[in-house]
């Protein structure tokens, strides 16, 4: 049988530390992609636009008018609820998350981001890295965590580390 594993990379950790950067995975206890056209009004006092502060372990994180990505623990039928209106779906599997911290973190992200982290949004999606990610400041103004689907997180990691 042909041996191909050269052709491939070998996965790095996803952790990362030097005096001006710090980069570390983070588990998260679940993810969902909840959608519905009046989502934003359902989880108005949990929601984040770029760049607010995430302050507590459940928070929605807002995608676009119709969908959200909800963090943490949730008390919702997967699937299509008619009675409410909302669809939710699991997507903890879906995406990998990191945390960027230190002095270097801002620009190192505003490096690798398409549109200028210095202006405000409603979405907290970017494309960065060459990958569709979901950016959002965690704890401070100088803490950043990165949803990355897992398919382009060795990439992306290689490039923020590069």
């Amino acid at each position: 049988m042909r041996d191909d594993t050269a052709r491939w990379d070998t996965p790095v950790s996803l952790s990362y530390s030097s005096s001006t950067l710090n980069i570390a995975e983070v588990e998260l206890p679940a993810q969902f992609w909840v959608s519905g056209t009046d989502v934003l009004a359902r989880f108005k006092d949990q929601s984040v636009r770029w760049p607010d502060v995430v302050g507590s372990d459940t928070y929605a994180l807002t995608l676009r008018r119709d969908r959200v990505l909800l963090v943490g623990r949730i008390d919702m039928p997967l699937g299509y609820a008619s009675g409410s209106g909302l669809a939710v779906s699991d997507v903890s599997d879906a995406f990998q998350v990191i945390e960027i911290s230190g002095p270097a973190a801002f620009e190192r992200l505003c490096h690798g981001a398409e549109l200028d982290l210095r202006k405000p949004s409603s979405s907290v999606m970017r494309r960065a890295f060459g990958a569709e990610v979901m950016l959002y400041r965690f704890g401070d103004d100088t803490r950043f965590r990165m949803h990355v689907p897992r398919a382009g997180m060795q990439s992306v990691f290689r490039q923020l580390v590069g």
